[in-house]
């Protein structure tokens, strides 16, 4: 990619003082001034914290080739491109530089408020069960050409996201995408072929400032997709519902999953343990690998997108009873005096009330909820959660999740102020979150169940009392270190 291509692709004529550097190769695209090398483009993009525009003079003297941006850097001895739109130029960039490299994958986006990762865990499952190879992206961990890529976001930068596809050897690419992500344009130059929605619940609120717009995020995926591509939509949700009476009335392929008559794809009946359907004047039956009735929906729109890619129901029967499980997403443990832990990443009402739920109906003994909530995150949601964990728990722990930049004690106030007007007598503040499952655990009596929310697969962002790193690490220790004894359970 020359300079000179870059002025093509915003069709912007380049101004003859350009001339002697049209036709220099660019070496690389980034917005991080700390990663610049000789030739590359740096574009600044203002963050929250940070604006790139301020890097500008670093990024030129690491050797930038051109600058691009929306505001007047003044004298820099590195052409400068205006735009109005730094974010999107950046994705459009990294998509011209790296081939469009999404247009050579079969591409499956998966958004919703819960169940992303389930979706595209269980989908990659059944795809490579399938005979294709598979990539997955997503908050767990990013998985391509066999090896597993670390990442920070539930969708990646854009400039790594093209790099990753242009790299990948993989068939089908299956990817979690934020409504951040879509915001944001970190999708910018992908197309999807399947795109799919699980549900939209009360959730960051602090960035999108209502449920409109975060539906109208979220729906930006579905007017991404390739000529031919299908869209498959959990209408049991209100507002999948909407989006999907929204995709149809502009002729967008759909296929709704719901247990209205009206639904393409009908669920006849749904609990833990699986989903029976009708299909085309059919009934088909798919036992869900992970307990719990929205893990049953989740199943189903991995296998109805999966069978869109060729993949039989007669293979995923199978499949699915090999699945391996995902960390942090109702993942169990049975310690020596009988009682149960379950981790899970359930940080929404809707969520917790779920998998309260399902854990009572699986163990017959007491339940104990620990959970937090994270700093600068949507407080609005706070007391929704608490109502929800006071009415299916017989016993709460609020403890600590991410502080972020909110300080301990502020944090640690938050808390037993909410406890206070909102919480009940069944409930405690322990904020040292290693502590609050110490007491969790140690209290814990044959047949009861300790669930464990907030956190998942995810390592603590601060230190406790005690060096754990997470709530696995924390669990499987403590356990071992009052003889309880742990073990996995399936």
């Amino acid at each position: 990619m020359k300079i000179k291509e870059v002025f093509e692709l915003f069709n912007i004529k380049a101004p003859s003082s350009l001339e002697h550097v049209l036709e220099d190769e660019i070496t690389g695209i980034t917005d991080d001034s700390r990663n610049v090398t000789p030739g590359q483009i740096f574009t600044a993009v203002e963050g929250y914290e940070t604006d790139g525009h301020d890097y500008i003079e670093e990024a030129c003297r690491k050797g930038a080739a051109l600058i691009v941006g929306h505001k007047n850097p003044g004298d820099i001895s590195v052409p400068f491109l205006f735009v109005n739109h730094p974010r999107k130029a950046l994705g459009m960039l990294a998509a011209a530089y790296y081939q469009y490299p999404a247009g050579n994958k079969t591409m499956i986006g998966v958004t919703g408020t819960n169940g992303k990762t389930t979706v595209t865990h269980l989908l990659h499952h059944l795809v490579e069960a399938g005979g294709l190879s598979c990539g997955r992206l997503g908050t767990v961990e990013n998985y391509l050409n066999g090896k597993t890529i670390q990442g920070f976001q539930t969708t990646p930068g854009v400039v790594d996201l093209h790099k990753w596809l242009y790299e990948s050897r993989d068939e089908v690419i299956v990817m979690e995408v934020s409504s951040h992500g879509l915001e944001q344009y970190r999708l910018e130059g992908v197309t999807f072929d399947i795109t799919i929605f699980t549900n939209l619940q009360q959730d960051h609120l602090d960035y999108h400032r209502s449920m409109e717009e975060y539906f109208q995020a979220k729906s930006k995926l579905f007017f991404m997709m390739k000529e031919g591509g299908q869209a498959i939509v959990n209408t049991d949700d209100s507002w999948g519902e909407r989006l999907s009476c929204l995709l149809s009335d502009q002729g967008e392929p759909v296929t709704s999953t719901g247990s209205k008559k009206s639904s393409d794809i009908q669920i006849q009946e749904v609990d833990d343990q699986g989903i029976r359907f009708n299909e085309d004047g059919q009934l088909f039956y798919y036992s869900t690998p992970i307990a719990g009735v929205y893990n049953s929906y989740n199943t189903l729109q991995a296998c109805t997108a999966a069978e869109h890619l060729g993949v039989s129901k007669q293979r995923m029967v199978h499949a699915l009873k090999s699945f391996p499980g995902i960390p942090g997403r109702f993942e169990q443990y049975s310690l020596a005096n009988g009682a149960h832990v379950i981790i899970d990443y359930a940080h929404t009402a809707d969520s917790i009330r779920h998998l309260l739920q399902a854990a009572g109906r699986k163990y017959e003994g007491k339940i104990t909820h620990v959970f937090g909530f994270r700093g600068n995150r949507d407080e609005s949601k706070r007391p929704a959660m608490l109502h929800a964990s006071s009415e299916w728990s017989d016993r709460y722990i609020l403890t600590l999740d991410d502080l972020n930049t909110v300080p301990y004690e502020e944090m640690t106030a938050s808390l037993q102020k909410l406890h206070e007007q909102e919480g009940w007598i069944g409930g405690t503040v322990i904020p040292d979150r290693v502590s609050a499952l110490k007491t969790a655990l140690e209290t814990s009596e044959e047949g009861d169940v300790v669930v464990i929310t907030g956190k998942g697969h995810e390592r603590y962002q601060q230190a406790y009392h005690l060096p754990f790193s997470s709530d696995r690490e924390t669990v499987q220790s403590l356990c071992n270190a009052v003889k309880a004894g742990v073990h996995p359970s399936s």
